[in-house]
């Protein structure tokens, strides 16, 4: 953590907070703090504890991925989140990280909250993403389809496309994309177009 992000914490009154995070538990006291806490040292406190307990890697569920029991996986948004803006997202994004078990992976669906707010969130905490691939229109991607400029000698296959603007999305913001395949394996973006087309798999 920098010393400009120290600074940050402190002036937002939430030095305490990281400190009993090191410590090993936050209190409720402080998460009701945390809910009222200026938004941005907020996010950059629960970016820290991401960077010191999870690392740089953020792991891409392309296909959509459940959550097992005993999983220590926080999803976001709720399924009923209707009414959860943006901003609040973020704010239950930096609070999961922060007053999380150490570790737990705060994982972001695209599906529902859109591709660029869960961007977003991988600066407020989280360190996951799960969605479906689809066109601009948020339909699914038909098998064999192709995508390109120019020439259709030059296009490719839309899945892998699509993953590499997905692994775009979490590089630029310094990060390192992994994809997760059905069977949980980690896989590279050109591996999981080459399985799909092999076992003959709509997206």
């Amino acid at each position: 953590m920098s010393i400009l992000v120290k600074q940050a914490i402190a002036a937002a009154g939430l030095a305490d907070v990281a400190a009993s995070r090191r410590a090993g538990g936050v209190s409720v006291a402080q998460v009701e703090r945390l809910r009222q806490a200026d938004l941005l040292a907020l996010g950059a406190l629960a970016d820290a504890v991401r960077a010191e307990e999870v690392g740089a890697d953020v792991k891409i569920f392309a296909d959509g991925a459940s959550v097992a029991a005993g999983d220590r996986v926080v999803v976001l948004p709720p399924e009923a989140s209707d009414a959860v803006t943006g901003l609040e997202l973020l704010r239950e994004v930096a609070i999961a990280r922060v007053a999380g078990p150490p570790g737990v992976h705060v994982r972001i669906d695209w599906g529902r909250c859109g591709l660029e707010l869960a961007q977003v969130a991988l600066g407020f905490g989280a360190n996951e993403l799960a969605g479906p691939i689809a066109n601009k229109r948020g339909l699914p991607l038909a098998q064999g389809e192709m995508l390109g400029v120019g020439k259709k000698s030059g296009w490719e296959p839309a899945e892998l496309v699509k993953r590499r603007e997905l692994a775009a999305c979490v590089e630029r913001g310094g990060r390192v994309a992994v994809f997760v395949g059905r069977d949980g394996a980690l896989e590279s973006i050109e591996a999981a177009v080459l399985t799909q087309e092999a076992i003959g798999c709509t997206p």
